[in-house]
């Protein structure tokens, strides 16, 4: 969702949340990380103007074998072609 503004999301009329780019990542941004040192909340930063959240977790069990639904109110104009859904398997 890291493509869209601000909405809502709903699978088979359930809702996975709200995507809303309210925390992005300001500053320079630095591959080379090292935390030792005094705090600075400018530290490590990464992703530097992306969303702060990109992946929404959705139960298997909202989930229908086929013609499943999404639903996605935006009010800001993302973009959709980069909207995807993965199936991911845990160990």
């Amino acid at each position: 969702m890291g493509s869209m503004g601000k909405g809502q999301m709903w699978i088979n009329g359930q809702s996975i949340g709200r995507h809303w780019p309210a925390n992005i990542a300001k500053g320079k941004c630095n591959d080379n990380c090292n935390y030792a040192g005094t705090y600075s909340e400018f530290k490590c930063l990464s992703d530097c103007g992306q969303s702060s959240q990109k992946w929404y977790h959705v139960p298997r069990s909202w989930l229908q074998p086929t013609n499943n639904l999404l639903v996605v109110f935006e009010e800001w104009g993302g973009d959709t072609k980069w909207v995807s859904m993965v199936k991911r398997t845990t160990a």
